[in-house]
């Protein structure tokens, strides 16, 4: 049997099982989160915790991210059944939208300087081990 095949099983069996984990707390735990959201959280601790993506799950996603998008269509849609709702409340709807956006675009540019400035700190590390030291010797 392919290996690669077999990976991508084992990842997509291993999302699943994330999900169902993730309905589990939803229903029987009571989390007032969607059930989605729970395993996005469940599926970031365990990578957090590897430290690393596993192969079989970057196989298994990397089909799905590239129609990811026709996952938001329903959500796009669902908007014209409330266009009454966001014409009342649309001062409130910009300001929310906005204030996300600045707050999430701020966190992610912290993460991304916390990222890089490690990155640059490895990397200069390892050119100083790959160096010679030729004017210390003499």
């Amino acid at each position: 049997m392919n290996s690669k095949l077999v990976c991508g099983f084992l990842g997509f069996a291993s999302l699943a099982l994330i999900y169902l984990v993730s309905l589990f707390l939803f229903y029987y735990l009571a989390i007032p989160l969607p059930p989605a959201l729970i395993g996005i959280f469940l599926l970031l601790l365990v990578l957090i915790m590897r430290r690393s993506v596993p192969v079989s799950i970057n196989i298994s996603a990397r089909p799905m991210l590239a129609y990811m998008g026709l996952f938001l269509l329903p959500a796009l849609i669902s908007v014209l059944l409330y266009v009454d709702l966001f014409t009342k409340h649309y001062l409130a709807l910009i300001v929310a939208v906005g204030f996300s956006t600045v707050v999430s675009l701020g966190i992610t540019l912290w993460f991304s300087q916390k990222i890089l400035s490690r990155v640059k700190a490895n990397i200069s590390v390892v050119n100083e081990v790959q160096t010679p030291h030729s004017e210390k010797d003499e």
